[in-house]
């Protein structure tokens, strides 16, 4: 239905909140709690604003999505929301964070419980503080 990015990388403590550095260290999160605090922001706030740029509403959402880095943030949204968490589509407990196809995976997971007409919310953030949204109409 439409796709939302954007990037962050001037935010907070973006430039130093992930390294990446495969023969020396492997991935590092100094900055972790900006980085949650970045994307428990993000992800919502795009979501919301794909629902009001085309018309709708959390109420109209049927299921949300989002970057499966970990639960915290999940609830974190969902208490931001006041959405149910049987709204919330997730994978984490079974297969970890699985980096930036985690809300792919989970989509295609549920694929076959997607009713015509329902509205998924797919939300991303990542550690280099791009971040993205996008809604299906089933």
């Amino acid at each position: 239905m439409e796709v939302y990015t954007q990037g962050l990388g001037y935010l907070g403590k973006a430039p130093d909140a992930v390294h990446l550095r495969p023969c020396d260290g492997g991935i590092m999160m100094p900055e972790g709690r900006d980085v949650f605090i970045q994307a428990c922001t993000y992800m919502p706030k795009n979501v919301l604003y794909l629902l009001e740029k085309n018309g709708y509403t959390l109420d109209n959402l049927t299921y949300f999505i989002g970057h499966q880095a970990n639960m915290r943030i999940m609830s974190n949204i969902a208490k931001q929301l006041n959405l149910p968490e049987e709204k919330f589509l997730h994978n984490i407990e079974e297969l970890g964070n699985t980096g930036s196809v985690s809300s792919a995976l989970v989509y295609a997971q549920n694929d076959h419980s997607f009713k015509k007409g329902d509205l998924v919310a797919i939300t991303v953030f990542g550690g280099g503080y791009s971040t993205g949204a996008c809604l299906i109409k089933c």
